[in-house]
């Protein structure tokens, strides 16, 4: 989302705003900051604290002094400004909703805790199964504010009891955004998936991991009708001490981020993992998105939509369905040409491009491949793939890889993080593009345009495709992409 001056926007949206602070606020729902105005004067946002200086989601701030904090376990605290109060419970990587109002109040953050128990197994450096669920983690999560935890650094073991957030992903299991390993076993356990096999009154299946609920259980928020398909919350307690939890046995249940089919908001911000649908009618947790013609897609195009993608959406929230206004694709980078070092260790492939030493790019498990196995990539092979960036800026974590023919093509596609006279920064790699080609397709059809004009709208945030004909050698082309 790109990013805008809070005094800018004050000057043009004062009624609509939410209060943010610092001199970066992100550019909120269609660029006003995040306004509210909504049903009930209120509007909200669910996805990922990626930073703070207030507290950044979905790309705006949203000013946390003084605002209550409801976490993990139910319990208050009041914001402090992103102290150490708001980083305790708000850590980045941690899935939040924010309600406001149309005041340019920001009424409360809720923590979308995710599952929180012992590990069962340990699959290999980018999956382990908790309650019955398995986590993805890979990266591009993180450990608190530092970022410190990476795939094969932190020493995760059957037993240890760990509290995990995350989005569920179309495998059936959990993309983790944040990893906590506790040191003691703690008394809540918790778990956050696709319910199954609901019997109506007493039962119900997350995962591979059986539920049990009774009259006592608060499940107020919860549909009269069978909770098959949704995304569910639920804390309790397990009916085994050991790893496996047996049965978890619900003092709670409740919609994943509290957005179940009644709610209605006239403006949101939703993000998530697309579960299920097309282009034009798709699911994110237990939100519908619809989108049009008039839609807005940016870190791509309506053409690079596919399940298991995450992405966010903007819209008009009624009960429960987001008519879309825009679509920011978050698995946006895409890269093809030759492999080069390719090294497979305990379930994971790192590789780098010949043309690209800066950028390492990591498959797993969870990445879709095409004409390829994770173990059988050689050194020479013409490959292509889309990923997320991870927090250093430069690894990519591929969400699809496929085998291509022989071909010493280069192409580099992603965010614009610097620019400079002629250069620009991609992926942690600087290209003069001076002497290249240029073209704009951000209308869906590509349109010559002068170097002038395009170095006007290539800055930072925008989406630039550069393509190299000799392995990157030399750069012949340019291509200006929705941003």
């Amino acid at each position: 989302m790109t990013s805008k001056s809070r005094a800018a926007i004050a000057a043009a949206f004062t009624a609509a705003l939410l209060a943010a602070c610092g001199g970066g606020g992100g550019g909120g729902i269609d660029g006003t900051g995040g306004g509210g105005g909504g049903i009930n004067g209120t509007g909200v946002a669910f996805g990922t604290v990626t930073g703070y200086g207030s507290v950044i989601v979905n790309g705006v701030h949203y000013d946390d002094n003084g605002v209550s904090i409801t976490r993990f376990d139910d319990s208050k605290v009041t914001g402090d400004g992103a102290g150490a109060t708001t980083r305790a419970a708000l850590p980045i990587g941690s899935v939040v909703r924010v309600d406001f109002n149309s005041a340019t109040n920001v009424l409360g953050f809720k923590v979308d805790d995710s599952i929180s128990g012992r590990i069962e197994q340990v699959l290999d450096d980018s999956r382990i199964v908790v309650m019955g669920q398995t986590v993805r983690i890979d990266d591009t999560t993180t450990k608190y504010e530092d970022n410190t935890l990476r795939t094969g650094t932190l020493a995760l073991a059957p037993g240890n009891f760990v509290r995990v957030q995350g989005q569920p992903d179309d495998k059936g299991g959990l993309q983790a955004s944040f990893v906590n390993k506790l040191s003691a076993s703690g008394t809540l356990y918790e778990v956050k998936g696709v319910v199954s096999n609901h019997d109506g009154s007493s039962s119900f299946n997350v995962g591979t991991l059986a539920v049990s609920y009774s009259a006592s259980t608060t499940t107020s928020d919860m549909p009269a009708a069978s909770w098959n398909g949704l995304v569910v919350e639920v804390k309790g307690s397990c009916s085994n001490a050991g790893n496996t939890c047996g049965t978890l046995v619900a003092t709670k249940v409740e919609p994943e981020g509290g957005l179940s089919s009644s709610t209605s908001r006239a403006q949101a911000e939703v993000e998530g993992i697309v579960l299920s649908g097309t282009s034009t009618s798709f699911r994110i947790g237990n939100v519908t998105v619809n989108t049009s013609g008039s839609t807005r897609w940016e870190g791509g195009t309506q053409a690079d939509f596919a399940l298991g993608v995450k992405l966010e959406a903007e819209g008009a929230l009624a009960n429960g369905v987001l008519t879309a206004t825009k679509v920011s694709l978050r698995d946006g980078s895409r890269l093809e040409g030759n492999v080069q070092a390719p090294a497979f260790s305990n379930g994971v492939l790192t590789f780098k491009l010949t043309g690209l030493p800066n950028v390492t790019i990591k498959a797993n498990a969870s990445t879709a491949l095409n004409g390829l196995s994770l173990n059988g990539v050689v050194t020479g092979q013409h490959v292509r793939l889309r990923g997320r960036v991870a927090s250093d800026g430069t690894t990519v974590v591929a969400t699809e890889l496929e085998a291509r023919n022989a071909d010493t093509r280069l192409e580099l596609r992603g965010m614009v993080t610097a620019a400079s006279g002629t250069t620009l920064t991609i992926l942690g790699t600087a290209v003069d593009v001076n002497g290249l080609s240029f073209t704009d397709s951000r209308g869906g059809t590509s349109i010559p345009m002068t170097r002038d004009a395009f170095l006007a709208a290539a800055q930072v945030g925008a989406t630039v495709k550069l393509r190299s004909n000799d392995n990157g050698t030399s750069w012949s082309e340019a291509e200006l992409e929705s941003d």
